[in-house]
């Protein structure tokens, strides 16, 4: 029968084999092997415990079991101590290769073999620290109980029989159990040296301890300063425990156990510490020492894994991320509002002296206020000119404050959020806030270290989202879900509709279409985080709202925050009763390819000759032969009925196709970049060179304009634009009110409806729109290039009564000079939604129809 001893003999061997096979040449096994343990040595000690051990022998034992590398490192360390379970690498590596551990005469006896080699006195030292500080501090507290019960006369020693009832008590019902042999190495180890009967349990207790890192002391020390106000070195037990904030513990804020459970577990560990610490025959008091305090958590410091687990536990729980302040630990040194009342003093014979304290913060007048909603508001504008990114963080910041996920945050933790949130409130504004978002789970103001609801204070903080803002989301999210407000759908579906094209930050190339989308993501799935939404992995209509809440705070104008939402979630939506129909200059996303052919037509063709007659009507026009009598400037209609340059009766868009219609394109954006301005500066320069004053002008006062204007055309564009609108004409001057016209474009039914409904608005059942009326409604802030950030409000305003009175001069609008002043702005907005701005938000309506608010 093969015993353990020969089993794990065969497995060394094996080990040896490996190691052989990765031995370089010109070196010997056991250099090789202790050039592998030093790489570990880090201190250069010559020792490795067991976890350096396996690192530096995982090359060679693949398939190797966990139990027989523990066996081989317990065979090795068989003459070592609990209190240093440590391996002598070097003579690990001779040993190893040479075989000596491996001798047949070194087996142990047949009946011995199993108890010899199952467990050491380390791996079972090793076991029962394990053991321990598994069941949390209760059960080191439990074991030390035990030993101080065990020990009346408080000796701090037992003898074997003491020390044998404790540990077969403790270790009765456990995992893992002792055998007598092992209770018997474990006394042997702790025995006194000058009294061999007794062990000192102490000894065992500062071996069973795992040694505490300078940052876990630290944060002790912190902890106990934080207690020790006077600085005497003692604090009382109950102030100890009405210090510890139980409900920051993490495992009290993820719902594990109760706070009060918790409460009661601290509370009865410290005191069985300080028990364990004093004895039986101690005198009894309530205070606590520095020392007591640090031996407790040294005590249970093996119960904590990592650094980071202890230092943040014991930040929270006694508040060491909540510095004491004065000005909120004793609220009194602030002035009350009395102390404003004006003293008065004498400084005359008969006159008072008025007003003797400052005025300031501190001391101000009874009369003066805070006014809360003045100050979030003033943070709300702080916050929004950051962006949307920074508003997602102040919700994060109030959330992450709030560690023990009541939604109450005190003073410290609310400032804490101010500063992560790089926004600062004045004491007296603090007050203020404390006071309107009390609640009645924390009844009392900041001068009394009340708490206030986060929630409560960030539905303030956003400011309430008006009527038009929820339509305009509800309409948003009817598009998404197919008119469904009470739908769900999913987070692909989400992405797929967030239209980031036409964001207008990236309109106006301030943002790339993916950041615009990552940007939505990342704050969308963060708010949804933070608030519990997007249940069962859907998205309902109440996360989409949410989402938008935060998103109307950071923006001022309910006619941008419309626009944004059209733009996003409904491409091409901008009038939902009918399809949007563009100017005919607007962009097609249809290739010019599609249709190769012309356009059928049942007419005569080009080479047709009308039949002589005596009508003129029927009469040949082309220019050539033309012979008519009268003033040369004479406009000659065309003929009816057929194109007058080509002599067919299929009659094209000739001003907007071609060589012509690429020049009025060009013409047309270059005016468009300059606004009504640009539009005004136009026709005032033709009118100016108009000095027949018959609509035309001559190719030198046009070449001179575009110099002057700077509309970018070339000298062939130039000629082809002048010679397209005085092909007419036998005099050779451009009729410029047909460039004027072919510039605009006619106005479609849809943009024609907007302007009639808006001029019966500032008519009021007149004919007549006066110019004063049409600048004192207009609202320089609701028009597309200042939502659109192209323009500022002051320029905009400017040129648009700049524009007013050159178009309209002192008799104002009739119906229809109102039509053609806004066939100017329909040239200049393209997209059917700027149009309808233009036409609603910027004259204070609502952009559904005429009756509506003010658009900010």
């Amino acid at each position: 029968m093969t015993t353990a001893f020969d089993r794990l003999n065969h497995v060394e061997e094996i080990m040896l084999a490996k190691v052989q096979q990765r031995t370089p040449q010109r070196m010997n096994e056991d250099t090789f092997l202790m050039k592998t343990f030093r790489y570990y040595d880090l201190g250069g000690t010559g020792f490795v415990n067991f976890d350096m051990f396996e690192k530096a022998l995982s090359p060679f034992s693949s398939g190797i079991t966990y139990e027989d590398l523990t066996a081989i490192y317990h065979r090795y360390t068989s003459g070592g101590s609990p209190t240093q379970p440590a391996l002598n690498y070097k003579a690990f590596a001779v040993e190893f290769v040479s075989g000596e551990r491996r001798r047949p005469d070194l087996a142990p006896p047949e009946d011995d073999a199993g108890a010899g080699l199952d467990e050491s006195c380390n791996e079972t030292f090793l076991r029962v620290r394990d053991c321990i500080y598994s069941r949390g501090p209760r059960g080191v507290m439990c074991l030390a109980a035990a030993f101080r019960e065990a020990d009346p006369q408080n000796t701090r020693c037992l003898s074997y029989a003491a020390f044998h009832d404790v540990m077969a008590s403790a270790f009765a019902n456990e995992s893992c159990p002792l055998r007598e042999d092992q209770v018997d190495m474990l006394f042997d180890a702790f025995r006194q040296a000058y009294n061999p009967e007794e062990l000192a349990y102490d000894e065992l207790f500062l071996a069973l301890q795992v040694e505490q890192s300078q940052e876990r002391r630290d944060v002790v020390r912190a902890a106990f300063r934080r207690l020790d106000t006077t600085s005497e070195g003692l604090v009382d037990m109950a102030h100890v425990v009405r210090s510890y904030n139980v409900s920051r513990h993490p495992q009290v804020s993820d719902g594990s156990k109760s706070a009060e459970e918790m409460l009661n577990e601290f509370a009865d560990t410290l005191s069985d510490a300080v028990a364990f610490r004093r004895g039986q025959r101690s005198y009894p008091t309530n205070l606590v020492a520095w020392e007591e305090f640090e031996d407790y958590y040294k005590l249970v410091n093996g119960c904590f894994t990592t650094d980071a687990c202890f230092c943040s536990i014991l930040q929270k729980v006694w508040d060491l991320d909540k510095m004491p302040n004065t000005a909120i630990d004793a609220r009194a040194v602030l002035a009350r509002p009395a102390a404003g009342v004006p003293a008065k003093s004498r400084v005359g014979l008969h006159h008072w002296q008025a007003n003797t304290l400052p005025s300031n913060v501190t001391h101000h007048n009874v009369d003066n206020c805070i006014n809360v909603g003045d100050v979030l508001h003033r943070v709300r504008r702080q916050v929004a000119q950051n962006g949307l990114k920074s508003a997602m963080n102040v919700v994060e910041n109030f959330c992450a404050v709030d560690d023990d996920m009541d939604d109450l945050v005190d003073v410290y933790e609310f400032r804490e959020a101010c500063r992560r949130s790089n926004f600062t409130l004045r004491d007296a504004e603090e007050v203020a806030i404390f006071e309107e978002c009390n609640t009645d789970e924390s009844r009392g103001s900041a001068h009394e270290g009340g708490k206030i609801n986060v929630q409560q204070f960030l539905r303030l903080l956003q400011g309430p989202m008006g009527e038009l803002r929820r339509d305009a989301v509800r309409t948003a999210w009817q598009a998404i879900c197919e008119d469904d407000i009470r739908g769900n759908i999913g987070p692909a579906q989400l992405k797929e509709s967030f239209n980031a094209e036409a964001h207008p930050l990236v309109a106006r190339a301030q943002l790339e279409p993916g950041e615009a989308l990552n940007e939505f993501l990342n704050t969308f799935s963060l708010l949804a985080h933070l608030r519990g939404g997007c249940q069962n992995g859907v998205v309902a209509f109440s996360d989409f709202l949410a989402y938008y809440e935060v998103v109307s705070s950071t923006v001022d104008n309910d006619a941008y925050f419309e626009l944004l939402l059209q733009r996003l979630w409904q491409p091409g939506a901008a009038d939902m009763n009918s399809a949007p129909s563009g100017p005919p200059f607007a962009k097609s996303r249809r290739s010019p390819l599609a249709d190769q052919r012309p356009p059928p037509h049942s007419g005569p063709s080009a080479y047709w000759r009308a039949e002589a007659t005596n009508s003129p009507d029927k009469e040949e026009s082309h220019r050539r032969f033309m012979r008519k009598d009268g003033p040369g400037d004479t406009e000659q209609p065309p003929v009816p009925g057929y194109s007058p340059i080509t002599k067919s009766s299929i009659v094209f868009d000739d001003h907007d196709s071609g060589e012509l219609g690429t020049v009025m394109r060009r013409l047309r954006e270059s005016i468009r970049k300059r606004g009504i301005k640009g539009w005004k500066n136009l026709v005032q320069r033709f009118q100016q060179n108009d000095h027949r004053g018959n609509g035309t002008v001559m190719r030198l006062d046009w070449e001179r304009l575009h110099r002057t204007l700077g509309l970018g055309l070339s000298s062939e564009e130039q000629q082809i634009l002048f010679k397209g609108f005085s092909a007419t004409r036998r005099d050779g001057a451009m009729n410029y009110r047909d460039c004027l016209r072919s510039l605009c474009g006619p106005t479609s039914d849809t943009r024609q409806l907007l302007v009639d409904r808006l001029f019966d608005v500032l008519s009021e059942g007149h004919d007549l729109v006066p110019a004063e009326t049409l600048k004192a409604e207009f609202d320089a802030r609701n028009a597309p290039p200042c939502l659109l950030g192209l323009m500022s409000e002051k320029q905009m305003c400017s040129d648009f009564w700049d524009a007013v009175d050159f178009f309209g001069g002192v008799a104002g609008f009739d119906a229809d000079r109102f039509a053609e002043f806004f066939q100017l702005f329909s040239a200049l907005h393209p997209e059917e939604d700027e149009f309808r701005f233009m036409t609603t938000a910027a004259f204070g309506l609502s952009v559904g129809g005429t009756s509506g608010q003010g658009g900010a």
